[in-house]
């Protein structure tokens, strides 16, 4: 997290730098769509490739649809638990938003400069993980076979640079939302210790990730069959680099 705030502040400053720049120049495109890749995604999560689309369909209003694979990265070594080996990983991410651009703020038109409005999103973690449980000196084993799902429902401020016309930097600022966190949790093998205490040191490892679902823990909420559903507050920041692309003024 810490790496990711640096890297995020240097592209802040960075990109304010470009601005500068781009502003001696009229804008006087007239292209409509922007292709991007999620740089936020792969720093969070562990092989991860999402893609965006954003095409304007007003006047200072865009829509833009997201989608794409991306994996949980490793807990590695937990309290008592050490996770051998990761048997299977997998999940995807689909999202949508529609922008609206504020006229008053912004010198350019969109999908240039300080956008506002709301979005959703879907993830879903697929995994199954060899662990190695520490219980009174002995050590056992087991494998943990977990689904984590969250959809998000929320409202977003940005800013999103296009430069020389076809290059854009797009960083979301705030996205606060209310979130429905769902997981499954089912452990298999010969073991003494309680399952309720594995799938613990799993669910705290997992409200690193995910913001929201410590609330679910205070509050009890994690059950001993080894699910979660409930709603919590969530929220959501992210880096986008894209290529602008279509039509342009003679």
């Amino acid at each position: 997290m810490k790496k990711f705030i640096a890297i995020f502040i240097c592209t802040v400053i960075l990109a304010t730098g470009l601005k500068g720049q781009a502003q001696h120049t009229k804008d006087t495109t007239l292209r409509k769509n922007t292709f991007k890749i999620d740089i936020t995604s792969h720093w969070l999560y562990r092989n991860s490739l999402i893609f965006s689309y954003e095409r304007v369909v007003k006047p200072n209003q865009t829509f833009a649809l997201s989608g794409g694979l991306q994996q949980l990265r490793p807990f590695g070594q937990l309290d008592s638990i050490n996770v051998k080996s990761n048997i299977k990983a997998s999940g995807y991410k689909i999202g949508g938003e529609y922008r609206f651009y504020l006229k008053k703020e912004n010198k350019y038109a969109a999908p240039h400069g300080v956008y506002i409005g709301p979005y959703f999103s879907i993830l879903n973690f697929n995994n199954k993980r060899s662990l190695e449980i520490i219980n009174n000196g002995a050590t056992e084993y087991a494998d943990l076979k977990s689904k984590v799902d969250v959809i998000n429902v929320g409202v977003q401020l940005g800013y999103q640079f296009v430069l020389n016309n076809r290059w854009t930097i797009d960083m979301i600022f705030i996205g606060p939302s209310i979130s429905n966190y769902r997981a499954d949790f089912k452990l298999d093998g010969n073991f003494t210790i309680d399952p309720d205490e594995v799938r613990g040191e799993i669910v705290d490892a997992l409200i690193k990730r995910f913001p929201g679902l410590d609330d679910l823990i205070t509050d009890k909420q994690f059950t001993s069959k080894g699910r979660i559903n409930n709603w919590a507050y969530g929220f959501r920041y992210q880096l986008l680099v894209g290529y602008h692309f279509g039509k342009k003024k003679k």
